[in-house]
């Protein structure tokens, strides 16, 4: 069938490679499809959590616990995960802001100062719209934290720490599912590490924050 061959050579196999990857291609069964999605997310996880930076995790949990205000500047793909980090910290009692236009990001860091936390997350670390931010809460004195899948990037440059995700990209996926999974173990880390610091304060946000939405479940059998 026309459209459904994998490109031989030449201009083609040259643009789809550069477009999509080489992991998947256009006749792979959708069975074939889904074992290298997961071959490539479980890969990131792994290498993600084998290769990250303890010490540079510790450092963002205490600066998170103990910040004044937090802000997280994402965009895209990394937005979402973003908002899912300040949902966490929101049930805990740690009030965060979660900042998906550049606008509203570089307002929001002008009002930033010593005491506060601006995370940043960019798989590529070259996201202008959250490099931007985030270099701006630096020069007001926030502390800054950016969450990337390159050490050597802008982003990283611009932190004063880094947490390197180990995602590889996918055909289709460049900076997708599975460079967001490997931030969300990150994030999933430094909101449980959070959590343990404050243990003492965050059992009361949790348990009636599950109250309040307790009666919008169906009962179980």
């Amino acid at each position: 069938m026309r459209g459904t061959a994998r490109p031989r050579s030449g201009r083609s196999s040259t643009s789809w490679e550069r477009g999509t990857g080489a992991e998947v291609g256009p006749n792979d069964s959708l069975g074939e499809v889904l074992r290298t999605l997961l071959r490539a997310d479980a890969r990131a996880l792994e290498d993600t959590v084998a290769e990250l930076d303890l010490r540079a995790l510790g450092e963002a949990v205490r600066a998170i616990s103990d910040a004044r205000r937090i802000d997280l500047y994402a965009v895209s793909g990394s937005a979402t995960v973003a908002e899912d980090l300040r949902l966490r910290l929101h049930r805990i009692g740690r009030g965060a802001n979660s900042w998906s236009d550049v606008h509203n990001a570089l307002t929001s860091a002008a009002l930033l100062g010593a005491g506060d936390v601006a995370v940043g997350l960019s798989h590529s670390g070259e996201t202008l719209e959250v490099l931007e931010p985030l270099r701006r809460a630096r020069s007001q004195g926030a502390r800054t934290v950016a969450i990337t899948n390159y050490p050597r990037s802008p982003i990283a440059r611009a932190a004063d720490i880094v947490l390197v995700t180990a995602a590889r990209d996918v055909t289709f996926r460049t900076g997708g599912l599975a460079g967001r999974h490997a931030q969300m173990i990150v994030l999933d880390a430094l909101y449980i590490g959070v959590a343990q610091r404050d243990y003492a304060l965050a059992g009361h946000p949790c348990d009636v924050t599950a109250e309040a939405v307790s009666g919008h479940r169906t009962r179980q059998r």
